[in-house]
């Protein structure tokens, strides 16, 4: 009687267990049947999402040629107005070297641009101007403003040029731009007109005075009871 009790007990107990398992395995069945479908639908989502980034990466990349492209257009522009500028153009170290001259610039040394790299600029300065151009070169690295300054250049052959010099510190403070006008027609015009009014000046200068003898010999002759030798004075 026991042992067949303990049988009908153990059928019930076994039957929640089996029904349980089976579920899980109904559940697993299910994951495995479906699974087919969702690597399907993940492959077009990604085959989707990879066609989509490779369309942008050719839009980026065009976008690139064109910036690529403006960016050479604007440094030829820039290259050609810095060449053929009519005022000469340094750029040098706190030192003085010159590191980039345009067309102008190395016309205005006598030198050809190559010749020039890494040359000091100070160099073709005269012994007269030089202090102000140490001075001038000096505050640029330190006020990092513009500073101008009046120097002589030889610039071989006892070539003097005259010349005006504009500069301003770089972003980076290593390095300054120099602009560099020649003044040297313009201060010899001056030099020819200064000596035109200083000639003129003595001319008037003596005449007034030759005006002034003649008033005096005529007061003098008038003194004596004679006539006026000089009538228009």
């Amino acid at each position: 009687m026991l042992y067949k009790n303990d049988i009908e007990s153990m059928k019930k107990k076994k039957l929640p267990v089996t029904s349980a398992l089976r579920q899980k395995a109904e559940e697993e069945l299910a994951k495995l049947e479906s699974k087919p479908k969702l690597m399907k639908v993940d492959s077009l989502v990604l085959n989707h999402e990879l066609l989509v980034h490779q369309i942008e990466l050719e839009m980026q990349n065009d976008e690139l040629l064109k910036a690529n492209n403006l960016t050479f257009v604007v440094a030829e522009k820039y290259r050609e107005l810095y060449n053929l500028a009519p005022v000469g153009y340094f750029t040098l170290t706190n030192k003085g070297e010159i590191i980039e001259v345009n067309y102008c610039g190395s016309e205005l040394l006598c030198k050809d641009a190559k010749d020039l790299n890494y040359s000091l600029f100070g160099f073709f300065v005269t012994d007269e101007t030089k202090p102000i151009f140490n001075i001038f070169l000096e505050m640029i690295f330190l006020t990092k403003t513009n500073e101008t300054c009046m120097v002589s250049l030889n610039v071989g052959d006892n070539i003097i040029k005259h010349v005006l010099l504009t500069g301003i510190c770089t972003k980076n403070s290593k390095q300054c731009l120099i602009a560099v006008i020649d003044t040297t027609e313009l201060i010899s015009i001056e030099n020819k007109v200064k000596r035109l009014e200083d000639l003129n000046n003595y001319f008037i200068g003596r005449e007034l005075k030759m005006v002034e003898l003649k008033k005096e010999i005529n007061d003098l002759l008038k003194s004596k009871g004679l006539e006026n030798k000089y009538l228009n004075t």
